[in-house]
């Protein structure tokens, strides 16, 4: 009977070490992900003045924020074309087109935002007026805060 009860209790052991090991492993993970950042308030990038909207002509612009990916700090810098609705309030378009991302330019001959890698071209809401573009250019989310046009860092 001795061997028996010292074989139960290396076993035992073994299995307590390793439950252990694990539970001091999960407690790392959680304390260190504690540090993660939570998700906080959107953050807005100022990118022109209302007075830069002059005329019909899309004002083109561009801004950079830093982005957490992972455990990587990045700077995004996003190209973009801020143009006026209908009723007068900014919208502002991505600068790339919308089939395979491809930088797109405003040709004021034309009155139409032009993609010269396969042809796509968009009116001044950025529609799509003919080419291979699936849909029409990405809208941002904006604001207007005092006399700046903001843009939703994203």
């Amino acid at each position: 009977m001795l061997r028996r009860q010292l074989l139960t209790a290396a076993v035992a052991a073994i299995g307590g070490a390793i439950a252990g090991g694990l539970g001091l492993l999960g407690g790392a993970f959680v304390k260190a992900t504690a540090r993660w950042p939570v998700r906080s308030a959107k953050k807005w990038a100022a990118i022109c003045t209302l007075a830069d909207l002059k005329g019909d002509a899309p004002f083109a612009t561009s801004f950079s924020f830093r982005r957490l990916e992972g455990w990587y700090v990045e700077t995004v810098t996003r190209q973009v074309y801020v143009t006026r609705d209908g009723d007068g309030r900014p919208v502002v378009h991505s600068r790339r087109c919308t089939h395979l991302g491809c930088p797109v330019t405003w040709r004021a001959t034309t009155g139409l935002f032009h993609c010269a890698c396969h042809g796509g071209m968009f009116d001044a809401q950025g529609r799509v007026t003919e080419g291979p573009p699936p849909r029409g250019l990405d809208v941002l989310e904006s604001r207007i805060a005092g006399e700046m046009v903001e843009v939703a860092e994203a």
